[in-house]
């Protein structure tokens, strides 16, 4: 049923994952992404041990924000719960992608919030990028309220960055959420080395 109707999003999907596998984002079978099902408390989210060139009908499963299984066979990714809290939240996200890109994970190793080194990250990313430790390779239940109030209290808010972990971004749709993925990446990847130049990195 629910991949009948959402043949569209589901394409749009396996373009992201496969687009940042081949940008070597997210390699192995790791990293999630997922869709709002429009104008249901459902998601589309990647299965559990999965990888992003792996992505497409076959490897998705429709849950509630609960991360209850609807419609396909297998487990959600372990982040579907995390998904899940931010859909039930926050109105605008109608797509979730997490990845592992390298220079955005080790930025976040030592700092507290993505340095914006180009006017063009500043603007895309609202001027508010945190850095949240949570301890952990699969984000834990207490840490929910912290990072949805963030995004509910910073109008416009659309990315965050997980301690030892990756990069979180969110968007009306799937292509987006990607596109900032990638400048998420870019933005971390000049900020080291501008800093490894003894150039600043503020704009």
């Amino acid at each position: 049923m629910w991949f009948e109707q959402c043949a569209d999003l589901i394409r749009d999907m396996e373009k992201a994952a496969r687009k940042l596998y081949s940008l070597r984002y997210q390699m192995s079978n790791g990293g999630n992404l997922s869709v709002r099902v429009p104008g249901e408390a459902l998601m589309i989210v990647k299965k559990t041990d999965v990888a992003f060139d792996e992505v497409c009908a076959d490897t998705l499963i429709v849950t509630d924000f609960d991360g209850n299984v609807v419609e396909g066979q297998g487990k959600p990714s372990k982040e579907a719960l995390l998904h899940g809290a931010i859909y039930k939240t926050i109105p605008r996200a109608g797509a979730i992608m997490h990845c592992h890109s390298p220079y955005a994970t080790a930025w976040a190793a030592a700092h507290d919030s993505l340095d914006f080194s180009t006017h063009h990250a500043a603007l895309k990313f609202h001027g508010a990028v945190p850095v949240f430790d949570t301890h952990s390779y699969a984000v834990p239940k207490e840490y929910f309220p912290e990072i949805t109030a963030f995004l509910a209290e910073h109008d416009g808010a659309n990315a965050f960055l997980l301690r030892g972990h990756g990069q979180v971004t969110l968007a009306s749709d799937i292509r987006m959420a990607a596109y900032l993925a990638e400048l998420m990446e870019e933005t971390a990847q000049i900020s080291i080395l501008s800093a490894a130049a003894g150039r600043p990195v503020s704009p």
